[in-house]
């Protein structure tokens, strides 16, 4: 093998490599868009697409079907009473002459069905679609839930992180006293107070384990999928602008509904149509009816079919006001959740403000607190504050980082309130 080629041969390798590596990493750290992905394919409510797509499919079949041929057959056997009697004279009458077999054949071709089967068609797709926008409101639901899961998760990981930070202040106060203490400047409580302080930082860390183990597995329930108590989650890219579109999917499920209602309203206006088709009839008689020297056996009648009744028109009036009840009522629901949606809204934009206010406080406080530390640890190195104090400090710089932490993660969260109460 060539010099070149071993070079470049090596070069893949390498690319090969970082690409795993990469892939690995990016399989070990999980972002909420995922999560939302993965919910939704997981909720058992998914199938419902699928089963109201098939079923959409049979009725429109079904109403496709209304222009094929009806066919029915009616056979009767019995007595039959008061019918004359036409034999020739001269001729045997049959002793049972009323007993007969009477079969009866009709067969309808419907040419125009008053629009039945385009109002069954527009139906059953408006149907459809009242279904699935209310199967989307429905996982819709699952955003929130994710939401309060993930960024639950994000909270405690910054509590963790300050928990680490304050644990290594801590950790090098404890070498200071230590060295003073060997060297004759210091107490052993001094040391003991701080190694006390060191065990309850990792109790609490402890106690965050679990809740972070729980919250895991929470998660992978929502979405499918075992995930590692030592996954990564990736804190979302803030929001600047809160400008969101409405994109609620109750709102396409109202518009669903008044499109249905039309629909249905429209049927009435078939009930009112005249139904035109061919008609073929014939009866057969066994046996036949004696009419003097001939026998009736059998009847035939073809021809066109004209059918309409009055019956809806009584009601049509009553049945308009009905339709218009129903879309009032669909545009109240919609009004009132719209009502409260903008109160929601209004709300979570609120606390978007208060929570950026907080955060642009936070590092001027930290700056303070550092300064403050500083000048403790200054005074306890030269025997004019006890380690009390100095460990007092350095908790309330831990604190103020901690709260720095928490007020950003805590703004995220309430940008991604506010983007999903607008479905976004």
């Amino acid at each position: 093998m060539t010099e070149g080629r071993k070079i470049k041969y090596g070069l893949l390798a390498a690319l090969f490599f970082i690409s795993q590596l990469a892939a690995a990493q990016e399989m070990n750290t999980l972002v909420i868009d995922s999560c939302y992905a993965m919910a939704k394919r997981n909720y058992p409510i998914i199938k419902q697409f699928a089963l109201i797509e098939k079923s959409k499919e049979f009725t429109l079949s079904n109403a496709n079907k209304a222009y094929l041929p009806q066919i029915s057959m009616t056979g009767i056997a019995g007595y039959i009473g008061g019918l004359p009697n036409l034999s020739a004279p001269g001729s045997e009458s049959s002793g049972n002459q009323n007993f007969k077999f009477i079969g009866i054949g009709q067969i309808n071709q419907t040419i125009w069905d008053g629009g039945a089967s385009r109002v069954q068609k527009n139906m059953a797709q408006a149907s459809a679609d009242v279904d699935n926008a209310s199967t989307e409101t429905a996982l819709f639901a699952l955003q929130e839930r994710v939401d309060q899961i993930f960024f639950g998760i994000l909270l405690i990981d910054a509590q963790v992180n300050q928990l680490n930070n304050l644990q290594d202040n801590l950790t090098r106060t404890l070498n200071k006293a230590k060295l003073s203490k060997e060297n004759g400047i210091a107490y052993q409580s001094d040391v003991d107070e701080v190694n006390a302080e060191i065990m309850l930082v990792d109790q609490k860390k402890i106690e965050f384990s679990f809740a972070r183990s729980g919250y895991i597995q929470m998660l992978s329930h929502l979405v499918g999928k075992s995930l590692s108590n030592n996954i990564k989650l990736q804190p979302p890219s803030i929001t600047e602008s809160v400008a969101f579109s409405n994109n609620r999917p109750e709102l396409k499920l109202y518009l669903n509904q008044r499109r249905l209602a039309e629909t249905q309203s429209s049927i009435n206006k078939v009930y009112n149509m005249p139904k035109v088709g061919l008609l073929g009839y014939g009866v057969m008689l066994q046996p036949g009816a004696s009419l003097g020297a001939s026998t009736l056996s059998s009847l035939f009648v073809g021809g066109l079919s004209v059918s309409w009744s009055s019956a809806n028109l009584y009601k049509t009036d009553n049945t308009k006001q009905l339709d218009k009840i129903q879309i009032d009522r669909i545009n109240n629901q919609e009004e009132v959740f719209v009502f409260n949606n903008t109160l929601q809204l209004k709300q979570a934009s609120s606390e978007v403000d208060k929570q950026k206010a907080i955060v642009s406080k936070d590092a001027e406080i930290i700056e303070l607190k550092e300064k403050i530390k500083k000048s403790y640890q200054l005074k306890y190195d030269n025997g004019l504050c006890s380690m009390n104090d100095l460990v007092n400090s350095v908790y309330k710089e831990s604190e103020a980082k901690n709260n720095q932490a928490l007020h950003s993660v805590q703004l995220l969260l309430s940008q991604y309130n506010y983007k999903t109460l607008t479905g976004n």
